[in-house]
Formats: structure tokens, C-alpha cells, sequence
């Protein structure tokens, strides 16, 4: 069950996403397990890691992400209207948005992901494929992506994201931790939250809500 072993980035999206889309969510993640459990094979890997693997090139100075996205639309008619949506958010960030503009900057080839394991739920949350830079000589950002359309990142789902991104990456200080909605060019840090000291309770009650209601719908779909 896809809802008990985790992506941070989908899980926020439920946590804070319209009641409605958060059924319809959950709904084809029952479908996708019953599917599989029924010998099918998967359809693709994650929509985003193309563009991720585009934009981390970017920064790196190796693509051009006016290219590489026109390239991935060009195999791929599907992302032809979200592709560049996330092409504009992310340059718009990095061209103009980012803090460190000054500082000279180089992606690193760094092997950093974490995952939280929640024994209160049976759950694990997958936090990987962050994008990690050097800053200067002594500084590092470590960003995580958020793509999804809806809902935006508001601000609590910045803060309970960062928590989590910094419960499960211990190596670096959290200051040097960021989580950028991608689509919209806006990244988060913690001098940027109010944190509240009960993160990690209210990621719980939020997750084993998103729980109770997987539980629920799956009720539909088993045979009578």
C-alpha cells in the first residue's frame, strides 16, 4: 500500500489539498495497488524526476532547462503543459528569487536523502532526491521539490515539510534546508517558519487522518 510507504512531497499534497481532490487522490492509489497486486505493470516512473534531473543539470551548468524541457515534451506530448509551467517557476527562483544570488554557487553530487519512520502509524516517509549545493566555501543549501499543482505550499505545509525534511536528514544543520514550491518559484527556509514544537503531532494526526480515510474507501473497492 503506496499510502503507508511514502513520498513527503505526495503526502503533503494530501495532508493539505481540497476534500475532493484528497478522495480522488486516495481513490486512484487503491486503484494503482489493486492493479498492481493483479500482476499489471507499472505505467512510468514519477512524472516529475525527468524535469528534476533537467533543472539539478541546470544548476550544474551541464544542460540549458529551456532545452532539456522542450526535448522531454518533444518524447512526451503528457507533459506538455505542467513541463513548462515548472520550467518558469524554477528559473524564475533561481534567476531571481534565491538568496545567495552573490555567492558563487556548484551543485554537489551528493547522495542526500533521508526517511522518517512513524512506528505510531506503521508508515514510513520517504524524503530523497534532493538537490544539494555548496555555497561559498562553507555553506550548503539543501533543497527539496515540491511540484504540485494544487494545492501550493502554504505556510504550514512549509513548516510540518521542513520538519519532516530535517527529522529524516540529520548531517546538516536545518538552517542550510530549503523546500521550494517549484511551479510557483517560492522556496521556504526555517528563518521563514514559525515553528510550535508540535510538528511531529500534528504530521501525525494529519497522516492518520489521510489513513482513517484510505481505510474507508478501500471498503469500496473489496469484494463482497
Amino acid at each position: 500500500m503506496s499510502l503507508k510507504k511514502i513520498h513527503l512531497r505526495k503526502l503533503l499534497t494530501l495532508m493539505f489539498a481540497e476534500d475532493s481532490k484528497r478522495v480522488s487522490m486516495l481513490r486512484a492509489d487503491i486503484r494503482d495497488g489493486l492493479r498492481k497486486q493483479a500482476g499489471a505493470k507499472s505505467e512510468g516512473g514519477d512524472f516529475h524526476v525527468p524535469f528534476w534531473h533537467d533543472a539539478k543539470g541546470h544548476v550544474n551548468g551541464e544542460k540549458d532547462l529551456w532545452v532539456a524541457v522542450a526535448g522531454r515534451i518533444a518524447t512526451n506530448k503528457g507533459r506538455e503543459r505542467l513541463y513548462p509551467n515548472l520550467r518558469d517557476g524554477f528559473l524564475d527562483w533561481w534567476d531571481n528569487k534565491r538568496r545567495w544570488t552573490n555567492e558563487a554557487s556548484r551543485s554537489e553530487l551528493l547522495a542526500v536523502k533521508g526517511a522518517i519512520e512513524l512506528p505510531e502509524l506503521e508508515c514510513t516517509v520517504k524524503v530523497e532526491n534532493l538537490l544539494a549545493l555548496a555555497i561559498g566555501d562553507s555553506k550548503n543549501r539543501i533543497i527539496y521539490p515540491y511540484f504540485s499543482e494544487e494545492p501550493p505550499l502554504s505556510i504550514d505545509g512549509a513548516r510540518l515539510g521542513l520538519w519532516a525534511i530535517i527529522s529524516s536528514v540529520s548531517k546538516y544543520p536545518p538552517d542550510e534546508f530549503r523546500i521550494i514550491d517549484v511551479i510557483r518559484g517560492q522556496s521556504f527556509a526555517t528563518s521563514d517558519i514559525v515553528f510550535n514544537g508540535q510538528e511531529k503531532a500534528e504530521f501525525i494526526r494529519r497522516y492518520g487522518a489521510l489513513l482513517v480515510t484510505w481505510e474507508k474507501l478501500w471498503e469500496q473497492y473489496e469484494p463482497a
